[in-house]
């Protein structure tokens, strides 16, 4: 705003609002404006007041950055969450109770910029605790309805920059670059008890146990079909008993030392081959010889692969599948698994908002029930249950150092990646030299330099790396245990309990069956 004052020489002064160490809107002289003069009969047409040119003691439209190289000791509020490694807050106890800067990324930042600038700060927490967004219904929440509102002049938190809350504060230049992970507890190991089943999947298992079953009867209806051996002839009193036109003859001609073969006998003799047991057959017939030479090759190769692959399981853990990007969350969700995240922050619009693609896919699948309100709270769900947690992944790197590295899984791929800044509000006038010292920092280093300053204090802080053994398995082999040989020692005692059962059926039998007779 500027404004025109005419004093008593007659001579307009200048003047330009301006915003003083109070923050308070003054009015300050910029320059002055001779008056017009009447016009003279040689030149009718000419004022006095075009003739000269405009006098300014300072720029009309001041240079913001140079304006602002001081603030001259002026304390500005900044609106901050707890949320270290970026903008970590102590309360103090007794009378000075308060919140205080303590450590992060964000604190160096600004304490940089006062320290250059030459102004104090403040800090509040939002009422509500949010980081903020503008909501449908206009109402703006958090940090940034404090800077919207004009109840701080500037925020700084770990704040991404997004479009939406544009529309109500202005954003600094972005000063650290960041993307999303998903973050799950480190795989466990598989649970071996079932081991000897594992090697081969359930449908193989069917074929198999079809084709041993199946194999005695058709070999049974084989026997019967096929004609008698020198049917033209009656066979010598040398070779066995003349039985010319009934189909046993097969059984006692054709298989060596045997007698006449059932079913369950034939049934047996392959369930014999296929777990690498002698035969107990010698067939001469040549419809019988290739039958068995080709189940006998079968058994081979179905037991070369089993053995192998048993060998594989046994020796090599085994882990659950991890969750390495969004599309493997559905997966997870059906295992058992809940997803998460923090409550009203980007990462909760980011999906929210979603008008299709895996981000409207993934807020399906979130329940707010699993939502919390502090990033802690998240990772001790991690541990405690199975759960998964969507958040930033410096902020989640750090926090996995403090409790120890390897209790937690971080997905090989990442996701919308993102920038941090300062929102300040609409139209402030120190923006541009903060952008000035924020490029500067950003430059030189020194953030990165914080940030691993931060981690380094993460590092030894950290106890649970140390002290708490956590089981995840190594990748060497390991001895064979009672688990690995349960599902082995589960047919054994089924066979036996089946054993038993038919025991007790056959003397039951045999007892009705006697009772039977005797009343007959």
């Amino acid at each position: 705003m500027t404004l025109v004052i005419q004093e008593s020489n007659q001579d307009l002064q200048l003047l330009a609002t301006r915003i003083n160490t109070n923050g308070e809107v003054t009015f300050e002289r910029v320059g002055k404006w001779p008056p017009p003069r009447p016009p003279t009969p040689s030149n009718p047409g000419v004022r006095g007041g075009d003739q000269h040119q405009y006098t300014f003691t300072t720029s009309w439209v001041p240079n913001l950055i140079n304006q602002y190289r001081s603030f001259n000791g002026r304390t500005l509020k900044v609106s901050a969450n707890d949320n270290w490694p970026f903008f970590g807050l102590k309360s103090l106890p007794g009378e000075a109770a308060g919140d205080v800067p303590d450590t992060g990324i964000d604190v160096q930042i600004i304490n940089t910029l006062a320290l250059y600038l030459n102004f104090t700060y403040e800090v509040r927490r939002p009422s509500d605790g949010q980081w903020g967004n503008l909501l449908d219904n206009g109402t703006i929440t958090g940090m940034i309805g404090d800077v919207a509102n004009r109840v701080a002049h500037l925020a700084i938190c770990q704040i991404t920059i997004t479009r939406k809350r544009e529309r109500v504060i202005d954003f600094s230049a972005p000063y650290y670059f960041d993307s999303l992970t998903v973050v799950s507890r480190t795989p466990q190991l598989r649970s071996r008890a079932l081991a000897a089943f594992s090697p081969f999947t359930a449908q193989v298992w069917l074929c198999i146990g079809l084709f041993t079953l199946g194999l005695g009867p058709l070999t049974r209806l084989f026997t019967w079909l096929a004609p008698p051996p020198d049917s033209h002839r009656p066979v010598s009193s040398q070779e066995g008993r003349v039985i010319s036109h009934q189909r046993e003859v097969v059984f006692n001609t054709y298989i060596k030392g045997s007698t006449t073969k059932g079913v369950s006998e034939f049934s047996f003799h392959f369930f014999r081959s296929l777990v690498v047991q002698s035969s107990l057959l010698c067939p001469r017939p040549w419809y019988l010889r290739f039958l068995f030479v080709s189940w006998y090759l079968f058994c081979l190769y179905v037991y070369a692969l089993y053995s192998g692959t048993l060998m594989a399981v046994l020796a090599v853990p085994s882990y659950e599948t991890p969750v390495d990007s969004l599309w493997d969350l559905p997966a997870a969700v059906a295992q058992g698994f809940s997803v998460g995240l923090v409550k009203d922050t980007s990462i909760q619009y980011i999906f929210q908002e979603a008008k299709g693609g895996v981000y409207q896919e993934v807020w399906k699948l979130l329940d707010y029930t699993n939502f919390v309100k502090y990033i802690d709270h998240g990772f001790d769900k991690i541990t405690q249950e199975k759960y998964l947690f969507i958040n930033t992944k410096m902020n989640s790197e750090l926090r996995a150092v403090q409790r120890g590295r390897q209790r937690f899984y971080f997905a090989q791929q990442t996701f919308y990646p993102h920038a941090y800044g300062i929102a300040c509000f609409s139209g402030a006038p120190f923006l541009p030299k903060f952008n000035q010292m924020l490029m500067r920092m950003f430059s030189s280093g020194l953030i990165s330099h914080w940030k691993d300053i931060e981690l380094g204090r993460a590092s030894s802080s950290s106890s649970a790396s140390s002290s708490t053994p956590i089981l995840t398995g190594t990748r060497k082999p390991e001895a064979i245990t009672l688990e690995n040989l349960q599902a082995a020692f589960f047919v054994l005692v089924l066979g036996f309990l089946t054993a038993v059962i038919s025991l007790v059926g056959e003397v039951a039998w045999t007892a009705w069956s006697k009772s039977c007779w005797s009343l007959g």
